[in-house]
């Protein structure tokens, strides 16, 4: 019982701020359901007035006795007061009102994720909400991805997100705000378009945040800021990073926030040297620049051109650029560590580990492959009027970009359907793990493919460079590949169903590069209904969180006390 008084102002916030803000924004972009439309606004907007600052004051002075002092009460509540104030003074602005309630709706939920280390055991504020629920780090996963999408999905729906004359619905809200978070890059509606400079920015911040991970995001910002993150987050984290101890935690946390930015600087720069060689004036080429980095980095594919990147195929500065940044945001941050480390102290490869070999070798394979297949099979075709160099250009881009980024820089309906199905491949193998792409992974990949390797051989165990990979990991390899196919193959089973209009490849490349949080397509993304808009979300959804999910799921050692072991039975294979 205490319990739950404790968090009942919290509870309020949340109930009262939520639906104000949900409602009149559904009201605003005129994409409320029937029985929404038919509540009069102003009877809403009159027990808005009153409630909000209400349920505020209820919960300011509920911390205020929960606080040691008037110090602690205005370091830790000061926002809430900022908010409050305006909302006094203001009184009767319903616009004004609802912006407010947004940002302390915003701030009310991110403090959802908040634990201070000066919180004593017995104090049941706000700060401690999530964690007191005794989450497994895989539900903090989902409940952080999804919350972060419906936010994004309510934003975007806002008449100042759109295009003037342009009004964004719920259904593609939600689709680009899921597509932004999962960095995947599809759009049921034209990015350059449909979306104001303040939507554009909305989908950057979404971007930016889901290729980061959030609960990388705030672990970040609780380090830069002095704190020292509790022991369940320090858990959480070192499960959703892979760390082995808390000081490698800390360490790869800080790391990512710094390879992010100055990767991301350094590409805004030469992009916008690109973009300014091309005809584009200085604050646009700037804009561009900065834009497309981050995009290309977090391994989401938008552009703001609607033939996205097809009129810069031939210059290299801006392809070249963009390329790599999805080759450096695709192999993983503690790869790029491992490598950094390597490099300033002037080691071999032989001293990187073991993962970062994996990932490098298998990476510079795939590229290779896809650059060559793309080179010999379009040759005569699609590639047919280019020079040689134009034409390993491209097929270089092209074999890049499927590795869970959406960009292009030719037609994809143009190119052979041979060609389309290696990209497909290409899409489900996907980045590395710890990176900002998705897909099975290329280590999962490369301990398939060694583990068949060592069968035909007649080899009991998998090995790279000298080194035997664990049962349990070559198990859980098998368990992510076989579930992700049947994802893949379910998904396209249900656009079949819901899309008979459209063909097999291009509903098979698009769940692929959904799945994969890829972003390519074949150009049928807008044109689908309203059920097969909602498949793609949850088939985004699943490739960004689920093999994470499922490494979190199956990561726990199962073999504990009290589990009976059967005698082992014999069956036939092959």
């Amino acid at each position: 019982m205490n319990y739950i008084l404790g968090r009942l102002p919290l509870m309020l916030e949340l109930i009262v701020n939520g639906s104000f803000v949900l409602l009149y924004t559904l009201q605003k972009a005129g994409s409320a359901p029937e029985l929404l439309r038919r509540l009069p606004m102003d009877l809403i907007a009159a027990n808005a007035i009153w409630a909000v600052p209400v349920v505020l004051f209820i919960s300011l002075a509920t911390n205020f006795l929960k606080s040691d002092g008037f110090e602690d009460f205005f370091r830790r509540y000061i926002f809430s007061l900022i908010i409050f104030v305006p909302l006094l003074i203001t009184r009767g602005d319903i616009e004004f009102a609802y912006w407010l309630s947004a940002v302390h709706l915003f701030s009310t939920l991110i403090s959802v994720y908040e634990k201070d280390e000066a919180t004593p055991a017995s104090y049941t504020g706000t700060s401690s909400f999530l964690f007191q629920l005794k989450l497994a780090p895989a539900q903090v996963v989902l409940l952080s991805f999804g919350g972060w999408i419906l936010l994004g999905a309510l934003v975007l729906m806002l008449p100042v997100s759109a295009a003037p004359g342009k009004t964004i619905i719920f259904i593609d809200a939600l689709f680009m705000a899921t597509s932004a978070t999962c960095v995947t890059g599809l759009s049921s509606i034209s990015l350059p378009d449909e979306f104001s400079v303040f939507g554009q920015m909305v989908m950057l911040i979404l971007t930016q945040v889901g290729g980061l991970g959030i609960m990388t995001l705030s672990s970040s910002l609780a380090v830069i800021m002095g704190k020292n993150l509790q022991m369940r987050e320090q858990v959480i984290m070192q499960d959703v990073l892979d760390a082995s101890s808390s000081e490698e935690l800390l360490s790869l946390v800080v790391d990512i926030v710094r390879y992010t930015f100055v990767i991301e600087f350094i590409g805004a720069m030469l992009l916008t040297v690109g973009f300014y060689q091309e005809g584009f004036e200085i604050g646009q080429s700037l804009y561009f620049g900065f834009y497309h980095s981050i995009m290309a980095f977090c391994n989401a594919g938008y552009a703001l051109f609607n033939n996205n990147l097809e009129d810069f195929k031939f210059d290299p500065l801006i392809s070249l650029t963009v390329a790599f940044l999805l080759i450096l945001g695709g192999i993983g941050f503690s790869v790029m560590k491992d490598v950094t480390y390597a490099i300033r102290n002037r080691r071999p490869f032989r001293s990187l580990s073991v993962h970062t070999k994996i990932v490098l070798s298998v990476n510079t394979l795939l590229i290779v492959f896809g650059t060559v297949y793309l080179f010999f099979g379009e040759f005569l075709h699609a590639f047919q009027d280019m020079s040689m160099f134009q034409r390993f250009q491209v097929s270089f881009f092209q074999a890049v970009t499927p590795r869970t980024a959406g960009f292009n820089t030719v037609n994809l309906n143009a190119l052979h359907p041979h060609c389309l199905y290696m990209m497909i491949l290409l899409m489900f193998i996907g980045a590395s793990p710890g990176s900002t792409g998705g897909g099975v992974k290329t280590t999962t990949f490369a301990v398939l493919l060694q583990s068949v390797t060592a069968t035909l051989k007649g080899k009991f165990d998998v090995e790279f460079f000298e080194r035997r990979i664990p049962a349990q990991t070559v198990v859980k390899s098998i368990a992510i590949f076989i579930i992700s196919l049947i994802v893949v193959s379910t998904g396209v089973l249900i656009m079949m169903r819901l899309e008979p209009d459209k063909s097999f490849l291009a509903l098979f490349f698009e769940v692929t590069s959904a799945f994969g949080t890829v972003g390519l397509s074949l150009g049928i993304t807008p044109f689908l209904t309203v059920l097969g808009k909602v498949t793609i979300i949850l088939m985004m959804f699943v490739g960004r969180v689920g093999p994470l999910t499922l490494v979190l799921a199956v990561g726990s050692n199962t073999a504990g006390p009290g589990k009976v072991e059967y005698p082992d039975g014999k069956i036939l294979i092959g």
